[in-house]
C-alpha cells in the first residue's frame, strides 16, 4: 500500500531500493527549475493499451514533496475484470494478485491531492498514463487534477535527440540506470526520475531556465522572453491559473512562455498548435479552464 516517509534533503529526491529492490541506492538532485516543487514519478500498469476499454491494475507516485519529505504512494487495484494473459506476461500481475484489492476510484482522493500542483514525470505519460487517469476520474465523478507541469521523458529524449531507441529500458541502460523490476509501476516511476536527472546532467543548458520554458520546449513552443512585463503583472489573474492567464480589455492574455502578452483570440489566428497544447494535459493550466474560456469567447 502507499506510504509517506520523511527524509529531509535540500534539493534532493531520495530514490530507494525499496522501489528498486532493498536499501537506498541513490539521492537524485533536481535543483534549478524543479526546486521548491513536489516532484513525482508517475506510472500505471493496466489490463491493456486502450484507456476507454482497459483498466488500471497498479499505480505509483514516487518522489518528494516541497519540504523534501519522501513520497511513495503505490498500490495494486482491482480492475473488476479479468487481466489478459498477455498483459500479465508484461507486468507480472494476475487476477489472483488483485483479488480482494480496492477499486482505483477509492484511491483517487489521495492521488488527486498529491498530483495537484505537482511536477509529474513519466515515460510516455502524456499519451498513456495521463489518458487512463483522466478517464478513471470521469468514470468516478472526480475533477481531473491539474499538475504544475507534466514532463514526459519520452518527448524529452526526442527533443534532446538522444541517440538510440527511446524506450524506457533502452534509455535507462544508456544512463546506467538499473530497473530491477521493470514494468512494475513503482520501479518504472522511480526510474523515470533517475532518467530525468540523468538527462538534466548530460544536457545542462536545456535546464537553466524556468519550468514554463521547459514546458514550452517539450510542446515545440519555445520562446526567449521569460519575464512578466509590468502591464501584465497589474492585470487581474484568471481564477485557477496561478496568474498564467490574465484579464485585459482585449480579452484573456497569456502571461508566460512564447506568446506572453498575446490574447487567446490572437492565438487562434497565429499559432493554433500552441493553443492546442494550452488545452492539453501537458499544459500547466487546467484544460477545462482553457476550453471554457475559448467557448465563452465564441459566444
Amino acid at each position: 500500500m502507499g506510504q509517506r516517509e520523511t527524509n529531509r534533503y535540500d534539493g534532493f529526491i531520495s530514490i530507494t531500493d525499496e522501489v528498486q529492490g532493498g536499501s537506498p541506492i541513490r539521492e537524485v538532485m533536481v535543483g534549478g527549475m524543479l526546486t521548491g516543487y513536489r516532484v513525482l514519478g508517475f506510472d500505471l500498469e493496466t489490463t491493456g493499451l486502450n484507456p476507454r476499454s482497459d483498466r488500471i491494475v497498479q499505480y505509483a507516485l514516487i518522489g518528494s514533496d516541497v519540504d523534501g519529505s519522501h513520497i511513495n504512494q503505490t498500490a495494486l487495484v482491482n480492475p473488476r475484470r479479468s487481466i489478459p494473459p498477455e498483459s500479465s506476461r508484461v507486468h507480472g500481475i494476475t487476477d489472483e494478485d488483485v483479488k480482494g484489492e480496492s477499486e482505483f476510484s477509492e484511491h483517487l482522493p489521495e492521488l488527486i491531492k498529491l498530483i495537484s500542483d505537482a511536477v509529474i514525470v513519466g515515460h510516455n505519460v502524456s499519451r498513456f498514463d495521463w489518458r487512463f487517469l483522466e478517464l478513471e476520474c470521469m468514470r468516478a465523478g472526480f475533477e481531473v487534477p491539474v499538475p504544475r507541469a507534466i514532463i514526459d521523458t519520452l518527448t524529452l529524449a526526442r527533443k534532446l535527440k538522444i541517440p538510440g531507441r527511446h524506450a524506457l529500458g533502452s534509455l535507462c541502460a544508456r544512463y546506467d540506470i538499473n530497473i530491477a523490476r521493470a514494468h512494475s509501476a513503482d520501479a518504472d516511476a522511480g526510474a523515470t526520475l533517475l532518467l530525468l536527472w540523468s538527462m538534466m546532467q548530460s544536457h545542462p543548458k536545456e535546464f537553466r531556465g524556468e519550468l514554463d520554458e521547459l514546458q514550452d520546449m517539450l510542446s515545440g513552443n519555445r520562446g526567449n522572453n521569460d519575464s512578466l512585463g509590468p502591464s501584465l503583472v497589474d492585470l487581474e489573474p484568471v481564477e485557477g491559473t496561478n496568474g498564467r492567464l490574465r484579464h485585459s480589455d482585449q480579452g484573456i492574455v497569456i502571461a508566460f512562455g512564447k506568446h506572453k502578452g498575446r490574447t487567446l483570440q490572437e492565438l487562434q489566428k497565429v499559432d493554433k498548435r500552441y493553443l492546442d497544447w494550452l488545452s492539453s494535459p501537458s499544459s500547466p493550466i487546467s484544460s477545462k479552464t482553457v476550453s471554457e474560456l475559448l467557448r465563452n469567447q465564441r459566444e
